[in-house]
């Protein structure tokens, strides 16, 4: 026969339930508390080697404020965790007005080394800490600094009308001269995941033309050269035979060299390039989608550079069915 439970036992399994969670919540509040005195002293000790060893890379003037900006710059998400945290603690010594459980006592500090030896083995750490790195916005990455460079040092010179011939005009000039097409009124910029691209790029559906026009641009106190290659297409569509004003992103093949350069190739860009490959488009265009100059004048290309059986895949049947799609958008548009 089944045991009935009294009435106090009742009223204590009612009040056990909150009771633990109560405790639960000031076991938390107090490991977080000797975590966070484990980390500032850490960002101490960090100030001190920064300082006595790599003062050398601060200007003297703002040295030591420069170095504890850096060491205590919190992520915001641990800015919301503490705020959290701050708050849980005020709400428990509000309800039970008592600071003494959520305080952490010599027993538990005497566990900060703990801290510092995870932090030193890197236990978080793998592979893919380099990947969510290259995947954020900060700039500060490989990927986003190609993309940078070549657009502020290439695209967003040579292809906007500003004090010389841009992009728009050049090829409206080379369409009236030569009695061709284009088909599409861009830059084409191939991005395969290879990253490899020829000088001369080969398919049995291009022909190499004659480039536009040279245009001649001052940059840094050089008279730079700024060319683009002109691609026919060996396949008309509707009749007509179109061409293309394209080249390969330069920036990738560099970054291809370097990846087989026994003196600048690391593991970690071999492991990465990927993600490498897919950050440098992502940052390419929404720099020349957002630049209002640049807006119009660069259509990126970005492709695998085998099928999935290992052959190489044919560029030029990408761009003929790219710029078959394109003509069809502008007449379904019109």
């Amino acid at each position: 026969m089944m045991a009935i439970p009294s009435e106090d036992q009742r009223n204590d399994r009612k009040f056990l339930c909150p009771k633990m969670m109560g405790e639960y919540i000031d076991n938390c509040i107090r490991i977080f508390v000797v975590v966070f005195v484990a980390d500032f002293m850490q960002r101490l000790f960090y100030v001190s080697t920064e300082y006595l060893i790599n003062g050398q890379y601060y200007l003297l003037e703002d040295r030591a404020i420069t170095i504890v900006k850096r060491a205590f710059s919190y992520h915001h998400k641990a800015v919301y965790l503490i705020l959290g945290l701050a708050f849980a603690g005020l709400a428990r010594f509000g309800s039970t007005g008592n600071l003494t459980p959520l305080l952490p006592n010599s027993a538990h500090l005497i566990y900060i080394p703990l801290y510092w030896i995870f932090r030193y083995a890197q236990l978080s750490h793998s592979s893919l800490s380099y990947a969510h790195w290259i995947r954020e916005c900060h700039g500060l990455d490989y990927a986003a600094g190609m993309a940078s460079n070549y657009f502020h040092g290439y695209l967003k010179l040579s292809l906007p009308e500003r004090g010389h011939v841009g992009l728009q005009k050049r090829m409206q000039v080379y369409e009236d001269t030569h009695n061709v097409r284009f088909g599409l009124n861009r830059l084409i910029i191939l991005i395969p995941d290879e990253m490899f691209v020829k000088g001369v790029i080969e398919s049995s559906l291009l022909e190499k033309a004659h480039p536009l026009e040279t245009q001649f641009i001052n940059r840094a106190g050089v008279n730079r050269s700024f060319k683009h290659a002109v691609y026919r297409l060996t396949r008309q569509i509707n009749g007509t035979t179109y061409y293309l004003a394209m080249e390969g992103a330069t920036p990738m093949l560099s970054f291809f060299e370097s990846m087989n350069f026994q003196l600048s190739a690391t593991w970690q860009m071999r492991e990465m390039k990927r993600e490498i490959w897919l950050k440098f488009y992502k940052h390419l265009k929404e720099l020349s989608n957002t630049w209002p100059e640049t807006r119009r004048e660069v259509e990126l290309v970005i492709y695998n550079s085998h099928k999935t059986n290992g052959e190489p895949v044919d560029v030029g049947e990408i761009l003929y069915v790219h710029v078959l799609a394109h003509l069809n958008n502008k007449k379904v548009l019109n």
